[in-house]
């Protein structure tokens, strides 16, 4: 039994996960500072979170290589664990079978652009001062590999996104 699988398809399961994901951050937030919304309100707040899930977003977007692998394997993790608290907490596995991912894909230049963010990332969790930011990246990432390249409410971000930095990429780079 594989731990998880490298895919760039999310099933419903890992969709689940990474809804679950963006939904706990949010609440752990919430609870945590006062049980107020103003809580979510702060740049230092949305900016790590956001930037990781859009950022995971497009790297799902990436034909191939290393960050090709590195979001796949996000994503299969993803699919993987969605799968096994679905198991434990609601005891059925159905949800694993059916594939939702967006099909965009990025241009050759958009990729470039995905790989400078994919970097950009890695140095803000790098040179991040406190745990805070840490977490709140990795809880984007897991939410954009997931739920953010699913088909449904969370697909949005890909269906606008990676059109965008494909014109973006062609444009600036040609």
């Amino acid at each position: 039994m594989d731990l998880f699988t490298v895919t760039d398809t999310v099933n419903r399961a890992g969709s689940a996960f990474g809804l679950c994901t963006a939904l706990g951050t949010g609440m752990v937030l919430y609870f945590k500072n006062g049980h107020t919304l103003q809580a979510l309100r702060p740049r230092a707040v949305w900016m790590p979170w956001a930037g990781a899930a859009v950022t995971m977003v497009l790297a799902s977007a990436v034909t191939g290589g290393a960050v090709n692998k590195a979001a796949g394997a996000l994503t299969g993790s993803g699919n993987r664990t969605g799968q096994d608290i679905g198991s434990v907490a609601l005891g059925t596995n159905d949800a694993a079978k059916t594939p939702i991912a967006v099909t965009e894909v990025l241009s050759y230049s958009g990729s470039w652009l995905a790989l400078t963010a994919v970097f950009g990332l890695g140095l803000s969790i790098w040179f991040a001062k406190g745990w805070q930011p840490r977490l709140l990246a990795v809880s984007g990432c897991v939410t954009g590999a997931t739920w953010g390249i699913a088909s449904s409410v969370g697909g949005w971000t890909a269906k606008v996104s990676i059109p965008l930095v494909s014109w973006l990429g062609d444009s600036v780079i040609g």
